[in-house]
């Protein structure tokens, strides 16, 4: 029986969609990860031209985002959903959901088929029995399916993984030059879009063992060549493409040197989350015994996830990162359930049944909390239920979504000498026109510092002393969202002066100690019950 038409592997694909597919909606129309926003708001400037102005991630990404939302867009006006491009542009800042779940059934749809080739190729390689464990592991990985969720680059990177290691296979097996060239293609794609898939190159170079040189050659050429074809701008920019990863080198290696511990610094945090959330203790012992038992195919299954899990040790930690090694462990896995099946039979399926438990638990409470309201979303509702319009309120970043006044969307231009920004008729002309049709709106004001036009900014420094500054602007509410860790002395203190001279009004709660949270790995538990922090809405009161 031909892999495509195993029935088993189609019951894995819809198991693996319906995880993914739960709570797909999470947060809509509010986007409470900055991550998804920059990278959508970074793909729908593609309309403006080629050139994202962006760095930190090549350019491929954000153009085949583009493209779907420019599907999107056609499909829209053929139903009558968008009379034109205007009112297309104006849907993104009035309720962006439509561009949001499009940008995440992508992640989606690179999950299932991630799934599905792992499966072809593990089938090829190890047999039946190890492609079927190898597709259930894929579907049940936590991290998989939390990451699905999001519109971001690990997930699709994960399918890159395997067309790379499929073309590479296809290399080391006919080493002719059409197949150099197409795995040279493969690795091309991968760096251009997302560069850690740069350590997929030794791969290449593992496997075929440098034979035959010329084929080998013909591969690197074929994977700059795309990589300038799919990421232009990175070559034809690259002294600031250079100086924003210098950036992102501070923000990714630099931070994980800062504990003090200079050797492998983040392993440990890798490994706690892989055997505590992400896999489980004892798909990672099946993960262990596949890679010993894969022998001579380990150099192709196995050479990435050794050099990518060393360069992540020297990364801040971040759980997502681990998307692009999971078809390697999935195939381990397989691997070893398809050896003890040969020792004992069925009982193979029943230690892997078992061994999945904990990572399908870890799924489903995740995305029961992505089913569920985030509290700034309840706590944008009591404020709009109880709070008169035109009242002014202060809040943090990423906190509580309001709606701002038009008064208050024309001061903060003024106050950022931006007023120029509404001719251009750009995102600050449509954010102008959806403030005027607002009939429920607050004039608002953000602590810390930042760079969006539309806001007025009042620094932590000046309130050190007192509240005195937000009284001087007529803040009447201030909403307190919970820092993820320890907040730094200026913000503590902040928080500490309004519980002392506040009122507080109402609190929304997500039912835990420690919340889930968008961008941060804390394990979504069953005492949850809603997503995000926890938020503390106080009227100010007379000093």
């Amino acid at each position: 029986m031909s892999a495509i038409r195993d029935p088993f592997l189609w019951l894995v694909v819809l198991a693996a969609a319906a995880l993914r597919l739960w709570g797909i909606d999470h947060g809509l129309p509010f986007v409470y990860n900055p991550d998804e926003a920059n990278i959508v708001a970074r793909s729908l400037s593609v309309a403006r031209g080629l050139d994202p102005g962006y760095y930190l991630y090549p350019s491929f990404f954000f153009y085949v985002l583009f493209f779907v939302m420019g599907g999107l867009f056609v499909s829209g006006w053929l139903v009558g959903r968008y009379e034109g491009l205007r009112e297309f542009q104006s849907r993104f800042f009035e309720d962006p959901t439509d561009f949001y779940l499009a940008g995440r059934l992508v992640g989606v749809l690179c999950a299932l088929a991630t799934l599905v080739l792992t499966y072809r190729l593990v089938d090829r390689h190890f047999g039946r029995t190890a492609a079927r464990a190898a597709a259930v592991v894929i579907a049940f990985c936590y991290f998989h399916v939390r990451d699905a969720h999001y519109v971001k680059h690990d997930v699709p990177a994960a399918l890159l993984v395997v067309l790379a290691l499929t073309a590479i296979d296809r290399a080391r097996e006919r080493p002719t030059r059409a197949s150099y060239l197409l795995a040279g293609v493969a690795l091309g794609v991968g760096f251009a879009t997302h560069y850690y898939l740069v350590f997929l190159a030794p791969v290449l170079l593992i496997v075929t063992r440098l034979r035959p040189f010329a084929g080998v050659l013909a591969s690197g050429a074929a994977s700059f060549v795309t990589f300038c074809l799919l990421s232009p701008y990175v070559v034809l920019r690259a002294e600031t493409a250079l100086e924003h990863m210098a950036a992102n080198r501070e923000v990714v290696v630099d931070r994980s040197l800062s504990s003090g511990n200079a050797f492998l610094p983040s392993l440990g945090l890798y490994v706690q989350f892989i055997l505590e959330q992400g896999l489980g203790y004892a798909l990672v012992v099946l993960i262990g015994a596949g890679f010993v038992m894969m022998r001579g195919r380990f150099a192709l299954w196995g050479t990435f996830p050794a050099i990518f899990l060393l360069f992540l040790s020297y990364t801040f930690f971040a759980g997502r990162y681990l998307n692009p090694v999971l078809p390697c462990f999935a195939a381990a896995s397989g691997v070893a359930v398809a050896g003890i099946e040969r020792r004992v039979g069925a009982v193979a399926w029943l230690v892997l049944g078992l061994a999945c438990l904990q990572p399908l638990y870890r799924s489903l409470q995740v995305d029961r909390l992505f089913a569920a309201p985030d509290t700034r979303t309840l706590a944008r509702t009591w404020i709009l239920e109880n709070v008169s319009t035109g009242t002014a309120i202060a809040l943090q970043s990423y906190s509580v979504p309001l709606p701002q006044s038009e008064e208050s969307f024309r001061l903060s231009l003024e106050a950022n000498d931006a007023v120029g920004e509404i001719e251009k008729q750009g995102k600050y002309a449509s954010l102008l026109a959806l403030a005027e049709r607002r009939h429920e709106s607050y004039q608002l004001f953000f602590f810390g510092r930042g760079d969006e036009l539309d806001r007025i900014y009042v620094p932590y420094e000046a309130l050190v002393d007192g509240l005195e500054p937000l009284k001087k602007l007529e803040v009447s509410y201030v909403v307190l969202r919970e820092p993820a860790r320890s907040p730094p002395p200026e913000v503590a203190s902040l928080f500490e002066r309004v519980r002392t001279h506040g009122t507080l009004r109402h609190r929304v709660d997500p039912g835990a100690e420690t919340p889930y949270l968008d961008n941060e790995d804390w394990a979504p538990s069953s005492a949850l019950h809603l997503k995000g922090p926890r938020v503390e809405i106080w009227s100010l009161d007379s000093e």
